[in-house]
Parts: structure tokens; sequence; C-alpha cells
């Protein structure tokens, strides 16, 4: 039996570089007192229940841990930015308290983002900007923003990254993962649904999300995607300065207009389902299509612009999905418009294959279970929709590239958004009718060339190489070189008929030698000094025969039966 873990095995450097160790340990001492100090533990203390009686008591408790989040820093206030999206989750009194991370996060001091900012930029920032503004618009938990003016009058936003966040994120990053292996190596379920390649691709998103270089590469690369699409003009993206911009710092064009979390806060009545459609419809391309999508779609990254058009911001978390991956998805989704359960099957199987083919009919069944009760019409997406999805992909051993798990987190964090800001906006429904929109797009006269010219070059590529790979095996053929691999026995049903063939021949091979050594037995003599007589030898041997022949019989007759 396997020795229970520890905590303190949390602590176990990979490495041998003693200061990671004491700077982990210092990390975990700290976090413990800052929940300590807000009350947060011991956790059971913790109201999230509905009770109307005890609303002020769960009111105070989220506003402790929005504070020990902000204390916190990095990457735990971006989980709390996701719960608070969460209503599904926690109490409205949680979710509330929460969503001030998303506009309300106390800015760096002013001295050390002007020395940052000096040493990024490699001038004072008098000389590179005509005005600053040394307050932020808006502080974040990795960076914070201030509005600045350009030498020829454009207004700009500076993206700053707080000072010390990186190494701060790292080290946090780090906990999080040696967390996330321990739970994996003592949990099947987690082992099961991949919680490790999960966790480390939020957290080298999280990591990838301290330079701003890349996030200048997403912002670009998303441009790009829009203005190819049929609606350029929908969602507004900042038009990017790179000449302005390195790692510590992203300077954009600035866009007048108030966040969902504000339109929130203000309990607007504003009409947000145009929008929400607007986002939808750009995200839903983003996945499908373009192969890469923001990732982050909270309440606080989407602007309201004075126009009524949507805008987002902040691209740190943006996901890609390779090109083989994106047409499993093209596929998944054409087959839920059209009902079809068994395609929406075969593209789960195509991208996660189920270990044993004996499963498979089961699997088809459940997958078919799963869309009529939780995506058919009138439903609605919220956490028991993806712990049903987990439970199927584990029951199968499953395990979906992680690639795809993002893409369904962003969809998640987005749901979430529409959760708390339009309650009655339909997401199922609105991305059949939108999807099918996509879809018509991509049938247009044009799209349909650019598809043909590339499947064109494709085809005149591969014909190009045909005659050499004709040769090649010519010459195998004439030298006696050409080899094929074959691999025995791969299925499971083959392994159990060769395994019951020789079973039955080991059995009469040990039957008949036993009659006949039982025969032998009985025709000699009886020896009076013998311990066994030669009968009752020969009677033992002979029920051994008769035992191992029946025994070989009885098997051939249920192998027949299962066939």
């Amino acid at each position: 039996m396997p020795t229970p873990p520890r905590l303190s095995d949390l602590s176990t450097p990979d490495e041998t570089d003693p200061g990671s160790l004491r700077a982990r340990a210092r990390r975990f001492t700290e976090l413990l007192s800052i929940a300590r100090r807000h009350g947060l533990v011991p956790f059971r203390r913790l109201d999230f229940s509905h009770d109307p009686t005890t609303s002020e008591l769960r009111r105070s408790q989220a506003e402790h841990l929005r504070r020990a989040l902000e204390e916190a820093g990095g990457g735990f206030v971006k989980m709390g930015q996701l719960l608070s999206t969460r209503d599904d989750l926690l109490p409205e009194e949680w979710t509330e308290g929460l969503a001030h991370l998303q506009r309300n996060v106390s800015p760096a001091p002013a001295d050390e983002v002007a020395a940052l900012l000096e040493r990024e930029l490699g001038a004072p920032v008098d000389e590179v900007f005509a005005a600053f503004d040394p307050a932020p618009v808006a502080a974040a938990s990795i960076a914070q923003v201030h509005r600045a003016r350009l030498t020829d009058g454009t207004s700009v936003a500076v993206k700053v990254q707080r000072p010390g966040i990186d190494q701060a994120v790292r080290r946090d990053v780090d906990i999080a993962l040696r967390v996330v292996r321990f739970m994996a190596r003592w949990s099947v379920e987690a082992r099961q649904v991949g919680v490790q390649d999960v966790a480390q691709q939020y957290a080298d998103d999280l990591v990838r999300q301290v330079d701003f270089r890349s996030e200048l590469r997403n912002l670009e690369a998303l441009r790009a995607a829009q203005r190819r699409s049929a609606r350029p003009d929908e969602v507004r993206f900042p038009d990017p300065y790179p000449e302005l911009s390195g790692r510590r710092v992203l300077v954009m064009e600035f866009l007048e207009g108030d966040t969902l979390s504000a339109v929130r806060a203000e309990r607007s009545d504003r009409d947000l389902d145009q929008p929400m459609r607007a986002i939808l419809r750009a995200f839903l391309r983003q996945v499908v299509f373009d192969g890469i999508y923001h990732g982050d779609l909270h309440p606080g990254n989407v602007l309201l612009l004075p126009d009524g058009r949507p805008a987002l911001i902040d691209f740190g978390s943006v996901g890609r999905l390779d090109p083989g991956l994106r047409d499993i998805v093209q596929e998944l989704l054409a087959a839920y418009i059209q009902d079809d359960t068994s395609r929406i099957a075969d593209a789960v199987l195509r991208m996660a294959p189920v270990r044993d083919v004996q499963d498979e009919p089961d699997f088809r069944r459940d997958i078919a279970r799963f869309v009529a009760d939780e995506l058919g019409p009138g439903a609605r997406i919220g956490v028991e929709t993806v712990d049903d999805a987990v439970a199927v992909f584990g029951r199968y051993r499953l395990k979906a590239p992680p690639d795809f798990v993002a893409a369904a987190r962003a969809l998640a964090i987005f749901e979430g958004t529409l959760r708390t800001l339009a309650p009655s906006f339909d997401l199922l429904e609105e991305s059949r009718g939108l999807a099918s929109e996509q879809i018509r797009d991509q049938l247009r006269p044009g799209k349909l060339r650019d598809v043909a010219v590339r499947e064109l070059f494709g085809a005149v590529t591969a014909a190009r190489r045909l005659p050499r790979r004709v040769d090649r095996i010519g010459e195998a053929i004439e030298t006696g070189k050409l080899s094929v691999n074959i691999r025995l026995f791969a299925d499971r049903r083959d392994r159990r008929t060769l395994n019951g063939l020789v079973r039955r021949v080991l059995l009469v091979l040990l039957g008949a030698g036993a009659g006949v050594l039982a025969i032998v037995y009985l025709a000699l003599p009886a020896r009076p000094t013998a311990v066994i007589s030669t009968g009752v030898a020969g009677a033992l041997l002979g029920g051994a025969a008769v035992v191992l022949l029946v025994w070989a019989a009885v098997d051939a007759i249920r192998a027949r039966r299962r066939e």
C-alpha cells in the first residue's frame, strides 16, 4: 500500500537550487498568513449558501477574499476574476465582491512605474510622450494602463507591467504546478482528465502574459484575422504601436468606452444582446475557422464604444488551434448543427481515441445521451454540463488535447460573462444560428476559390513528390529491401481468440497425455511394495484426463457462442 502523501512533498525541489526552495517556502508562509489575516481559514467557516439571513456575512467574506487576492497578486487575481463570472457556482454576494477585481486593483507606486518606463523606452517619459498621466485609468493583476498623448496628438493607452510581477508570477506558477502534480499523483480522476496538461497550458499562458512582446503578436494576429472576416468592423481592436512597445510596455490606441464590469456595476438598462451576439460571432469564427481566439473574455476585457460596438482589450491570453484540431472542431460544429450524434462521436474519437475498441459502442451511446440532455433545445451550458462531459471522458479514459480544453475554458469564461450581463441570452441557440451563418460565409465564391487554390497547390506539391516515391519503392523491390511493418494482434478480440486457442490446445494435449499414462498404469501388474498401486495411479490419471478434456470442450463451446 503506498505511503499517504504529505503537504511537505509540495515543497520538494525538482532542481538543486536551494534558493528556489526557500522562496517557495516563504511564499507558502505568505499565502497562509494572508488567508489568516483576512479570516479565510479555516475554510469551513466560509458561507456559500443562499440563505438571505446570512447575506451580510457572505458580503463581508467576499470583500475579505477580494482584498486577500489583491494582496497575493498575480495569478490569484486572475482566478478571482474568473470566479466572479460564475454565478452558477457562487452566491450573488461572492460574485459581486470578486467583480471589483476587474476594475479596482490597487496601482503600483508611481516612481517605480516611471523608472520601469524609462528603462524600457530608453528615454525619459516626457521625451517620448507629449503628455503622460501618472494615475492609471485601470489597474489589473499583471499590469496597469496609463493614458498618454503622442507628439502628433494621438491619444494612446500605455500598458505597463507591474514592477517585480515577472518573478512573482513564475514563482506562483511553479507552486501551482507542484500542487497539481501532487493531486495527479494521488487522484485517478485527475489523471484521467489530464489535469496536468491543462494546468501546464494555463501556466504557460500566464507566463506569456508577462511578456508584452507576445501580447503584441497576439493583437496583430487577431486584427489580421478580423480584417479577413465578412464583418471586419463589427468588433473593434486597438491599433498597436510596435516601435514603442517591448517586453514590459505595450502602447496601443486608446479606445473610449465603458467596460462590461462598469456597465454591470451601474446596473444599467442598456440592451446588451446585440454586442454580445457580435462578440459570440467573432469568438466562434476565431475558434472554428481562424484558429486563434481571445481566451479571456471576462467583463473587464470587453468595452462598449460610444457607437454601441464592442471592443476587445487585453491580449495576454490568446489561444491557438493547429490545423488538425481546427478540422475536428469544424466537424463537431457541423455535426451539432445537423443533430448528428454519430458524427459528433466520430470527431471526438478522432481527437481522443478510446483505449479499448470494445468500449466504443457504449461511448457512442453516452455521447448521444449527453448531446440530447445537455446540448438539446432549451438547454443551458453550466458547470453541470462541464462536469457531465468530464464524467463521460473519464469513464472511457479519454484524454482531450490541452488546446481543445483551453478553448472550452475560454467558452466557459464567456458563458459566465453572458450569464451575469444578459441572463436571457440563449448561448446554444445563438451559437447554432451564428455557426450556420459562419459556414455560409465560408461558402462564398471568394472563400471557395481560396480553398480550391490551397488544395490544388497541395495536390501539385504531392504530385511532384510522387515520381520520386515510386522510384524509391521500385529500387527497394529491385534490391530486395522492401519491407512492410504489420502490428499483429493489435485488436483485443484477436488476442483473446489466440489466447483461447492456445489454452484449448494445451488442455487437449495434457488430457491426452494423462489418458495415455492412465492406460499404461492400468496395464501394469500390481506391485505390493509401491506406495500407490498402479491401479490407483491409473484411475487418478484417467480422472485428470477426463477433467482436462471436458474443460477443453466447454471452453470451445463458450468461444463459439461469443462469436
